[in-house]
């Protein structure tokens, strides 16, 4: 086992994933890439997964969180997009993953580099190692596990740039909610992963359908 977690090491990976999050590389091929590297670094880290979550977890628990936590983040999306567009004048941009409407070919190819980049990769990069790491470095207790939330769903969000502002600010919110979740759960990055696929699934269909999400 390579020794990787003093505090400087620690800063540097996070600082790197930050760096390489806006890499001129395709997106999923970008974060699959770091994602893998994630995974790397803490099997040399830990010498398992089991820290950022993907350990043994049991199913009914899995099932219902991951189901839980789709229809929170859904809800949640449709009572605020409304609301925010009314006071803000925002609106949520998703041009930027091409003319869904009616086109199957191309919302399941999308699909399929959601459910391997976003639900598996993201997960695993801003779920599993950022807070992994950000906990290592701040430490359990709730101030900084709240502070651990709050940061890791606005990189979440500003990371999802290409929607723009009004969709930076909801998936900043809905990473703040599976970031919560990764603790509440006792790191059950499996529930999350389901959790993600369920909503870009739901998501794709409804940009698939011309419908407003």
């Amino acid at each position: 086992m390579v020794a990787l977690s003093k505090t400087p090491a620690r800063v540097i990976g996070i600082a790197l994933l930050l760096i390489l999050l806006f890499a001129p590389i395709a997106i999923p091929y970008r974060v699959v890439a770091l994602a893998l590297a994630a995974m790397v670094w803490i099997w040399l880290e830990a010498g398992s997964l089991k820290p950022i979550g993907l350990g043994r977890h049991r199913i009914a628990s899995t099932l219902m969180w991951g189901f839980g936590i789709f229809i929170g983040v859904t809800i949640f999306g449709a009572v605020s997009e409304p609301v925010f567009d009314r006071l803000l004048g925002l609106k949520a941009d998703y041009t930027g993953y091409g003319a869904l409407v009616g086109n199957p070919l191309l919302a399941l190819r999308l699909l399929g580099f959601a459910l391997i980049s976003a639900s598996i990769g993201e997960e695993i990069l801003f779920r599993g190692f950022l807070q992994y790491q950000l906990t290592a470095l701040l430490g359990p207790d709730t101030m900084a596990r709240w502070a651990i939330i709050l940061a890791g769903g606005a990189i979440f969000g500003v990371a999802h740039y290409i929607q723009g502002p009004l969709g930076i600010i909801n998936t900043g919110i809905a990473g703040a909610i599976f970031g919560w979740a990764w603790f509440r759960t006792d790191r059950n990055l499996w529930a999350l992963i389901l959790a993600h696929a369920l909503t870009d699934s739901f998501g794709i269909g409804m940009l698939y359908f011309g419908r407003n999400i």
